[in-house]
């Protein structure tokens, strides 16, 4: 059985990067995490917790639980699910993280019964601010995000997992952004995402449809990365465990070999030519180039011949 291992470090005192926001709207500089925090609070349930596994115990997983209520969002987890993001943005020794949903399903977006009491505008913006906040930190973290799909993936769930940078999914999975025929739009960050991932068209037509994206289609359009490869017509769902194995087989056939700082590095360099303008873009990965040139990573393949290896 594969087996994970808590962790029981302190917050880190490193803040989380200052994610980027073109935003129109006046009042988002009135907002308050601290006071949205002290407000999703109140609406208890489910869990979100932070464990490692890997052979080296350096791959994050973050855990998202509510089995009753097919692992929708309850407040509550949405302060754990920032503060796990949190604790991450600021170790250094993380490779990459897994967000992943337990008990064969990954999510189902905001918990209604919480839902149903913010329903006013006001309280809307609140809670979009909080969670694009927390997941734009996620897709802002110095390390790979891989998000681990199986079941139904539904509403902010799809937005949660279009914020990871990669996505591995089981055959059985089914993504729905269901937002309009909930009369709203995606409020976590999933638009932008979505657009980044497949394209203006393709996420247009998804999102206007609120339809079933099938796991072959997801995966034909680039909105799923990995499919799994498992026998023809199986449908059944896999443990968590046995999900969670087959996803490090595709991770560690990525990057298994490759030090901590170069996948570091290889991240920082990508998400900031997706982010910012050309100049700035380049003079980063300038940057980051000088600080591995030389170093033990590059001295090795150098002295290895390696790059003439077939």
């Amino acid at each position: 059985m594969l087996v994970t291992h808590s962790i029981s470090r302190p917050l880190s005192l490193h803040t989380t990067r200052i994610c980027r926001y073109l935003c129109t709207n006046e009042s988002s500089s009135k907002l308050s995490l601290s006071s949205i925090r002290s407000r999703l609070s109140k609406f208890k349930g489910g869990e979100v917790t932070l464990t490692s596994s890997g052979a080296n115990k350096n791959i994050a997983l973050i855990n998202v639980s509510n089995p009753r209520h097919k692992n929708a969002f309850t407040g509550s987890m949405c302060i754990s699910l920032y503060d796990c993001i949190h604790e991450l943005a600021g170790d250094t020794t993380w490779k990459a993280v897994i967000v992943r949903g337990l008990d064969r399903m990954f999510c189902s977006g905001a918990d209604l019964n919480m839902a149903r009491q913010i329903a006013d505008s006001e309280s809307g913006e609140q809670f979009s601010y909080f969670m694009q906040t927390t997941l734009s930190n996620l897709r802002n973290l110095p390390l790979p995000s891989f998000a681990l799909l199986q079941g139904n993936v539904l509403g902010g769930g799809a937005e949660l997992a279009v914020a990871c940078d990669l996505t591995i999914a089981h055959p059985n999975t089914s993504i729905y952004f269901i937002q309009a025929k909930m009369g709203i739009v995606p409020g976590w960050g999933g638009a932008t995402h979505l657009v980044n991932k497949v394209g203006y068209h393709r996420a247009l037509q998804i999102l206007l449809s609120a339809d079933r994206v099938s796991s072959g289609r997801a995966h034909s359009i680039g909105l799923v990365d990995h499919l799994l490869n498992l026998p023809q017509n199986c449908d059944a769902s896999l443990s968590d465990d046995k999900l969670l194995e087959k996803s490090l087989d595709i991770i560690d056939n990525q990057f298994a070999q490759l030090p901590v700082e170069v996948v570091r590095a290889a991240k920082s360099v990508a998400i900031n030519a997706s982010q910012l303008a050309y100049s700035d873009s380049i003079s980063h990965e300038r940057y980051i180039f000088k600080s591995l040139w030389g170093g033990p990573a590059n001295l090795e393949a150098l002295e290895s011949n390696l790059k003439h290896v077939k």
